[in-house]
Order: structure tokens, then C-alpha cells, then sequence
């Protein structure tokens, strides 16, 4: 037990080192490639990258499910010739399914490209392909070596991946290069970071011991079914993406809506990861389960669910208020000017992020209600609607909201079923007090950037710096009972890190 404790902190340590500075790095890439391409490029190349999204709703398989729910079972046992033998299996399937998808795109190419309005673009989809194999794969590596606790090593070659992206489109800014180089750029990413994550695998992962050489029928069948139910659920939850969108917006508008529409996508991933439910999702869901399984009363359980939704809030509501005065500034800066007339989507994004990412399907899993989740995506269809009907009238407006309302609605068919659990009852004064304390706090600094002098650069330094001193006073505001302020306390366990913590943020009781 105590060796898995340690192996859990060290992943958690190295995730969150490794994971911030991807995370620059990341943003980094994208402002330097909005920059690099014109707004049609940029356009194709995201509907190029929402094809991995294509094949992942029409057919995922549940592969990449099968092997997160699987392999650490297998690697926990001590079975890891059955766990390889299912890694390559898993591999194989997933290559074939991917080249007899992508074989009948470029069959079809004159059928299909009119539709995306990409018809000269073949040579560069045949290109891509090649990204699309690699992506699969690496994200399957991914996934076995973070089940064999090796975020020592896998979370480097992430941030490698990051790190090359950027420099490489440095260069295209420089040299005044295209889309084709930025494709061969992130080719060049995916190639090398694939390599060195097989090398990893084939050399910490002792994959030809165990005492059974190979899966059962029985454990066939196991995995089998799993794999199956996330198929079904992986449709829904790709319909519901916005790579599912750009594919509607190109037909109906053109492949500069779809750069606009996938920029301020990739602006709020950025900044709804930072979200604490979010960001620390890989740690965050494996502590629910095990807490919330030893929680007899569901009064407990409600009041650990009401604790990671005020934490999440008091990061989301002051995000979403500076969104909604800076945002224009923010899309200026990175985007150097592009798209800069669709500005105001990026506040509405993140605060439909904010409710879409409360931990409510988390408590459905808990709960073992995985039909009711899979249920859920009934909605992917009323995105289907609405998209086709919003995009046409109001643009990619449309499918902000269309996507929006599909997601917020699919969560709270959810929340219907553990509304007991997951209760919001006794959040109200909360919800008041944090309500008004960020309307003071925005309005506030709305009125003073309006004396501040009409540089941009000035008027978001004084924007953040405002909204970084707001957010420590707003613990001044008692958010916390006294039970969820012994929670805390318990939690810390005379670590002194966590005790400075959440004494600096008036979490301790006393």
C-alpha cells in the first residue's frame, strides 16, 4: 500500500510540474501558428486535426477506454503478458480501423471535399494521415505507461512535443512559410515523441512476466463489453465536440469560420484547464472514488461534492468576469488582430465550460449509473438539429450556443438521477455571497480601465493584477462551513505545505 501511495504522489508531482509548463508551451504554439497562417489556413488545418475527432465518434471502438479501465488492473496484479498482449492487440485494431476509415475518405475524395470546400487540399490530407495513425498510437502509449506510474518520464516527452511545436512554428513566422510546413512540423513532433515513448515502454515496463500467458475468453468477453458500451458512448460524446461543429460550419459558411470558431475553442481549453476540476482531473477522480465509496451517509457525500464545486467556482467566477472586460484585448494580443470581431464568444464558451464542468457525471459513475450517462447523449442529436438550424442564421454564434446548451442539458439529464448526491441545496448563500463580491470587484475595474490610458498592454497588466489581489481577499468572505473546513484539516495532515495553503485561504478551522 505504501509503495502505491508513494507512486500516486510522485505522478501527481511530476503532472502537475510537467503539465503547467506544457500547458505555456501549448499556448505559446498557438499564438505563434494563428500568426504564422492566413485565417483560410488556419481554418483547414483545424478541420484537418477535427477528422481525429470524425473517427473517434464513428467508430473509437472504446479502445482507448478499454485499456484506462484494464491495464492498471493488469500492471496491479503483476499480469503483464497479458497486459502487453492486450496493449498490441489494441494497437493493431486501431491501425486498421484508421487506415480503412482514411482509405475511404481519399476513395471518396472528390465525393467528400467539395462538401468541407478543401477539394485542392488532397496532397495535404494525404499527409495528415500519417499524423492521424501516429496520434492514435501515442495516445494508446499514453495511456499504458501513465497506468504503470511513469509520468517521470512520459510527462517530459509531452512537454518535448509542446516545445517542438513552437520553435517550428517560430520558424514559419520567420521564413514565411505555410500550412504544408506546419504540417510537417507537427509530423516531425509526433514522430519523435512516439519513438521515444516506445523506447520508454519497451525498457521500464516488464511486459513478458506474469504467471498468464495470454487473455481468456472469459477476460475477452470482459473487455470486450466494455469496449463495446464505450463505443456507443464515445458517438455521443464526439457529436457533442466542437471538432463535430467545424465540420457543419465549413459546409454551411466556409474554412475561415471554422479558424475563427476553433481559435477561441482552443483559447477556452486553455483556460478552462486551469480550472481546478479540470486540471487536476486525474487526481481528483480516482480520490472521489475512493472517499466517496467509504461515505455510508449521502449527506457526506453531498457535502464532498459542494466542497469541489466551491473550489472550482472560486477560480471559475473571477475567469469568467475577467473574460467578459478583456477579452477583446486578450484574442487581439494572441490572435494579432485575426478573428478579433468574435471576441465576445470566448466569455460565453468559458461560462458554459464552468457549468459544464462541475463533477456531476462523476457522481453518476460513482454511483454505477453508467447507463443513465450513456442515456445522456440522446442530446448529441439536438446538437445535430441545432447546429444545422443556428449555424445557418446566426453563424458560428450558432454553434457556441447550440454545443453549449446540448452539453449544459446533457448534464442535467444526469444530475436528475443523482440529484440526491449531488445536491445544490445549502450552496445559496455561497452562490450570493461570490456573486456579489466579483459584480463589485468587475465593475470596479471596468470603471478604472476606462481612466487608464487606451494601451492594451497596460490595461490588462492593471486588469490582472487587480483580479490577483481580488481573488486572495475573496477567502476573507467565510466561504466554508465548519465541517468542510475539518475536512480540510483532515486533509492536510500536518503537512505543512497544505496547512500554509489553506490557512493563507481561511480553509482551517480556528
Amino acid at each position: 500500500m505504501y509503495n502505491k501511495i508513494k507512486k500516486t504522489t510522485s505522478a501527481v508531482k511530476y503532472t502537475l510540474i510537467f503539465k503547467t509548463l506544457s500547458q505555456c508551451c501549448g499556448l505559446i504554439a498557438t499564438v505563434l501558428l494563428v500568426r504564422a497562417l492566413s485565417e483560410f489556413d488556419y481554418g483547414v488545418y483545424n478541420l484537418l486535426y477535427s477528422v481525429i475527432g470524425l473517427i473517434g465518434t464513428v467508430l473509437s471502438l472504446g479502445i482507448g477506454d478499454a485499456l484506462l479501465r484494464y491495464m492498471p488492473e493488469y500492471y496491479n496484479r503483476g499480469e503483464f503478458k497479458i497486459a502487453h498482449n492486450l496493449f498490441k492487440i489494441s494497437c493493431v485494431i486501431r491501425m486498421v480501423a484508421d487506415v480503412a476509415i482514411l482509405g475511404f475518405i481519399l476513395l471518396l475524395w472528390q465525393q467528400i471535399a467539395p462538401f468541407l470546400k478543401i477539394t485542392e487540399y488532397k496532397s495535404y490530407f494525404m499527409l495528415f494521415t500519417l499524423i492521424i495513425v501516429l496520434h492514435q498510437q501515442r495516445n494508446f502509449l499514453e495511456i499504458v505507461l501513465s497506468s504503470y506510474f511513469l509520468h517521470k518520464y512520459s510527462k517530459p516527452i509531452a512537454l518535448l512535443f509542446a516545445i517542438i511545436k513552437a520553435i517550428g512554428y517560430g520558424f514559419i513566422i520567420i521564413y514565411d512559410k505555410n500550412l504544408w510546413h506546419a504540417i510537417i512540423i507537427d509530423l516531425s513532433a509526433y514522430l519523435i515523441s512516439f519513438a521515444l515513448l516506445q523506447i520508454l515502454y519497451y525498457n521500464k515496463i516488464p511486459f513478458s512476466s506474469g504467471t498468464i500467458d495470454s487473455i481468456t475468453s472469459n477476460e475477452k468477453k470482459r473487455v470486450g463489453k466494455y469496449a463495446l458500451f464505450y463505443n456507443f458512448n464515445n458517438t455521443g460524446v464526439g457529436v457533442l465536440s466542437a471538432n463535430f461543429d467545424n465540420f457543419i460550419i465549413v459546409m454551411l459558411l466556409n474554412p475561415v469560420a471554422v479558424g475563427a470558431y476553433s481559435f477561441y475553442v482552443q483559447i477556452n481549453l486553455q483556460i478552462s484547464s486551469l480550472l481546478p476540476l479540470i486540471y487536476l482531473r486525474d487526481v481528483i477522480k480516482p480520490a472521489f472514488f475512493a472517499i466517496g465509496t467509504s461515505l455510508s451517509q449521502k449527506d457526506k457525500l453531498t457535502q464532498f461534492f459542494q466542497s469541489l464545486v466551491k473550489i472550482n467556482l472560486f477560480f471559475a467566477v473571477p475567469c469568467c468576469c475577467f473574460l467578459f472586460i478583456f477579452g477583446d484585448y486578450i484574442s487581439s494580443i494572441i490572435s494579432n488582430n485575426k478573428f478579433v470581431e468574435y471576441s465576445s464568444i470566448l466569455c460565453v464558451m468559458f461560462f458554459f465550460s464552468i457549468l459544464n464542468s462541475l463533477p456531476i457525471a462523476t457522481v453518476a459513475q460513482l454511483m454505477e449509473k453508467a447507463d443513465i450517462v450513456l442515456y445522456s447523449k440522446i442530446f448529441a442529436v439536438y446538437n445535430i438539429v441545432a447546429d444545422l438550424i443556428l449555424i445557418k442564421f446566426f453563424g458560428i454564434w450558432g454553434a457556441v450556443f447550440a454545443t453549449g446548451t446540448a452539453t449544459l442539458s446533457k448534464n442535467i439529464f444526469i444530475w436528475y438521477f443523482v440529484r440526491k448526491e449531488a445536491s445544490f441545496k445549502g450552496l445559496e448563500l455561497f452562490m450570493i455571497k461570490i456573486s456579489l463580491f466579483w459584480a463589485a470587484i468587475s465593475v470596479f475595474i471596468y470603471s478604472l480601465s476606462k481612466i487608464i490610458p487606451s494601451n492594451i498592454t497596460y490595461q490588462l497588466l492593471f486588469g490582472v493584477s487587480i483580479f490577483a489581489i481580488a481573488f486572495f481577499i475573496q477567502f476573507g468572505c467565510n466561504y466554508f462551513r465548519p465541517d468542510e473546513k475539518q475536512i480540510f484539516k483532515t486533509v492536510s495532515d500536518g503537512n505543512s505545505k497544505w496547512i500554509f495553503l489553506f490557512k493563507l485561504l481561511k480553509m482551517l478551522p480556528g
